[in-house]
């Protein structure tokens, strides 16, 4: 089992990645039971070796097909209107379109990755053909639905994501606090959620759209993880 930020960071690996042919990619023939989708449209595809390489692969159906894919949630009553971080987002009539991986949910946006996939980021463009990254606004018509994976909250080695807040010590707050001034966000590095540690979690909140509640839960994770992505590319 997994937590949503496991998946999200096998996903986020796969930026990039481009088909060597027609719709011919390395995920089909690595998937138990979808070779035969070798040189199909192969969103779905991209999705089921996501969750099977995050030790997940209970959580979503392993299919090349969207409307199978969108169907299983429904069918399980995991199936809803609103972007969640971890959730599957199916496009088109019945979901039958295109598939993607919600990473970050903003007010009136969210963000994905996905494969196949085609759009803009930061200025580059998928053909349709890659693994790539990026916004949709929460209203667009093309948006069917999102399936809710059951994410395990302790993770797939067992470990927990744990909230973090104020009045919080040990290792986790030293991690969070490492991840803050790499971000720009000056501070000690001493393991204690205190109100230095508070604030500067609300402006880092803050400056990327995020409800500024000063708890670091899966949405903040997920944008920080992609904030020092950006980072590293730059540099």
């Amino acid at each position: 089992m997994a937590t949503e930020q496991d998946v999200i960071n096998v996903a986020l690996r796969e930026e990039g990645y481009k088909e060597t042919g027609n719709n011919h990619q390395k995920y089909a023939p690595q998937v138990p039971g979808l070779a035969w989708a070798q040189d199909d449209p192969w969103c779905s595809t991209f999705i089921s070796w996501v969750f099977m390489k995050a030790d997940a692969r209970d959580l979503v159906p392993l299919t090349a097909s969207c409307v199978r894919g969108a169907n299983w949630f429904k069918a399980r009553k995991q199936w809803g209107s609103t972007p969640r971080v971890g959730a599957v987002v199916y496009y088109g009539p019945s979901g039958g379109t295109h598939v993607e991986l919600v990473v970050a949910v903003e007010k009136g946006r969210f963000k994905t990755v996905g494969g196949n996939t085609s759009g803009y980021m930061d200025g580059k463009y998928a053909e349709g053909d890659a693994v790539a990254v990026k916004w949709v606004d929460e209203d667009s018509p093309r948006i069917h639905g999102f399936g809710y994976p059951k994410y395990d909250q302790k993770g797939s080695a067992g470990r927990a994501s744990p909230l973090l807040k104020k009045g919080n010590k040990g290792a986790a707050v030293k991690a969070w606090q490492t991840v803050l001034n790499e971000a720009g966000f000056r501070l000690p590095v001493d393991g204690e959620f205190d109100s230095v540690t508070h604030t500067k979690t609300r402006a880092f909140q803050r400056k990327h759209g995020l409800k500024d509640d000063g708890i670091v839960g899966p949405a903040t994770r997920a944008k920080a993880n992609e904030v020092l992505s950006e980072l590293k590319e730059k540099d």
